[in-house]
């Protein structure tokens, strides 16, 4: 439990990394879902608000067409025309016939506020028979009056104001004037004035909404406000729209919206008044119970992982399973047990690595038995050279590497000191033989550098540079490696800068001279002056200082087989370590 709790063992760690890849795919799907969810609504609703302020658009053009038409059978009445061409007299019967039939336009539609005939002569006929007009006030002034007489017939709709031409009266109103013109002569005979009622313009704009924030106001060409529910907080500059973006969306198609902070604009254009009509939408209106929307995608998220969490469980125990015993095999090494695994229920990288094992496991335990049984006379050469070949501590430091990187999941790098591993023991056997090629040797030690270099994390670089012409010379198999293994021991891992064995080989007369340089620790001159008397001495000498006997193994052998002019010599290297220096014969080996 202490394990899985710190993570420590592959099946904790691929559990967290699964559950934490789980959780956050989850928390992803759900941030996407809510926002496409949040979007569509979104867009959805300002769809259907678009299509509220097209209806809009509509009823306030149909209702202005309403009023045209009653403005102009007001202008196309033949007694009316003929009352003004004449200038007729207020006090006339014609005159009250008049006001009769305005003062029932008026009654019939609750949204006329007033009806008023101004004469060209200054004449007024009102259509409410006791209004009295303001004395204060000049109706030639007035901007309606103007604009009529300039569109030349054509109906003006004006923006909304206050009405002031009644005494004693001061309504917000949107009027209609028009031009009286004589059928006759084209003269014109005065003007006829419509104020609509302010209310009908506001209860058509509050009437179509989204929301209980959102409204509608309306600006003319000019970028006058016709209507707006907070018309004094806009006129007296306390409340502002932003009507400059606002109306950039009339210039770009491809925006249908303005969005400024929590409020989205619409803009739509009449066609018959040139009023822009605007829709204002606030996002708390679109987005409404989204709190019970997040719970509920919170809770199946968490039903989700903890689903998900379990069968995680199950199959990181299914994954770790097998290296669990495959560990539990491979410690009988450190016992001397040599144990096989055999057969073994696992992906395959686990059971070539397996495989491998066995195999190893299967050298070992032949070289073991041929050790057992090698003459007398090849006794310390032959037990020696095994000894060099089979190193417990080596094989058992690997073995802990290649398991630890199996726990971490890091199986190309399990598979390639495996093979590398592998490598090195076939090579170490060449089915009995001592002699080998020099190709083979460079091979064995690149195994042998591959290994330790993942081992020790890149503490160290190495560089081969031999003579490919050599590659077919003999050699004594595991000459290389010992000194490269007292090179990382002794030298590369003293010092605190990164280490560079260097191993070069070159035709030397009827030999070939191989060297092995380091950049580590070093040795003194009167050590190298020792070492190599005890290198030229007798054999089985001993105490090699921090050398060890696998140096003196090599080179005991190479005396054995090739004869006394031929071994080792240690020098200084100009780069602060050792430079080793082997010399055998070249000769072709045999088949």
């Amino acid at each position: 439990m202490k394990k899985t709790l710190m993570f420590r063992t592959l099946e904790s760690r691929i559990y967290m990394i699964f559950t934490l890849m789980i959780f956050a795919a989850v928390f992803v799907m759900q941030l996407v879902s809510f926002r496409f969810t949040m979007n569509t609504v979104r867009n959805s609703t300002l769809a259907n608000n678009r299509i509220l302020l097209g209806q809009l658009v509509k009823q306030i053009d149909s209702y202005i067409a309403g009023m045209e038409q009653i403005s102009m059978a007001v202008q196309d009445d033949l007694q009316l025309i003929t009352f003004l061409q004449n200038g007729g007299d207020s006090s006339s019967t014609v005159y009250r016939s008049i006001q009769q039939r305005l003062g029932n336009y008026i009654e019939a539609r609750n949204d006329i506020s007033d009806i008023i005939i101004v004469g060209q002569a200054g004449g007024i006929i009102p259509g409410n028979p006791d209004m009295d007009l303001n004395p204060w006030v000049n109706i030639a002034d007035k901007e309606w009056y103007r604009s009529a007489l300039e569109a030349g017939g054509a109906t003006v709709v004006s923006s909304s104001y206050v009405q002031n031409i009644v005494a004693g009266r001061y309504s917000w109103v949107v009027s209609l004037s028009r031009e009286i013109v004589s059928p006759l002569d084209g003269k014109s005979l005065g003007i006829l004035l419509v104020d609509l009622k302010f209310n009908r313009i506001k209860d058509l704009c509050q009437s179509l909404v989204v929301g209980s924030k959102g409204y509608n106001f309306i600006i003319d060409p000019d970028r006058n406000y016709i209507f707006h529910p907070s018309q004094q907080l806009i006129y007296s500059e306390l409340r502002m729209e932003p009507i400059d973006s606002i109306y950039s969306l009339l210039d770009n198609e491809n925006e249908s919206f303005y969005h400024e902070n929590d409020r989205y604009f619409m803009i739509e254009t009449s066609s018959l008044t040139g009023w822009h009509l605007i829709s204002v939408t606030y996002e708390s209106d679109i987005v409404t119970d989204w709190q019970y929307v997040q719970i509920s995608y919170a809770f199946l998220g968490l039903i989700l992982f903890l689903i998900v969490g379990l069968a995680t469980n199950r199959i990181s125990s299914g994954i770790t399973r097998p290296i669990r015993k495959l560990q539990k095999i491979m410690q009988s090494v450190d016992t001397g047990e040599f144990q096989l695994v055999g057969a073994i229920k696992a992906t395959e990288e686990i059971r070539e690595l397996a495989r491998e094992y066995d195999t190893m496991v299967g050298h070992i335990r032949k070289l073991m038995d041929e050790n057992i049984k090698e003459q007398e006379l090849k006794r310390k050469s032959d037990l020696k050279a095994l000894q060099a070949q089979i190193n417990p501590h080596f094989l058992y430091n690997t073995l802990d590497s290649i398991i630890w990187m199996g726990e971490m999941g890091q199986n190309r790098e399990v598979v390639l000191m495996t093979s590398a591993l592998s490598k090195l023991f076939r090579i170490s056997i060449s089915r009995g033989r001592e002699l080998i090629n020099i190709s083979d040797e460079i091979a064995h030690v690149e195994s042998y550098l591959t290994i330790q270099k993942m081992r020790y994390k890149d503490k160290f670089e190495y560089e081969i540079d031999i003579d490919p012409d050599l590659y077919k010379s003999s050699i004594l198999k595991i000459t290389l490696q010992p000194l490269v293994e007292n090179a990382i021991y002794h030298g590369i891992k003293e010092v605190d800068h990164k280490g560079l064995i260097r191993i070069t080989g070159e035709e030397f007369g009827e030999k070939i001279k191989l060297e092995v340089v380091d950049n580590g620790k070093g040795m003194t001159e009167e050590e190298l002056e020792n070492l190599n008397t005890m290198l030229s001495s007798t054999p089985g000498s001993s105490g090699l200082f921090r050398q060890g006997t696998g140096v003196l193994n090599v080179h005991e052998r190479i005396q054995l087989y090739f004869g006394n002019k031929y071994g080792l010599s240690y020098f200084p290297s100009s780069g602060g370590g050792i430079r080793i220096m082997i010399i055998i014969p070249r000769a072709e080996l045999e088949k």
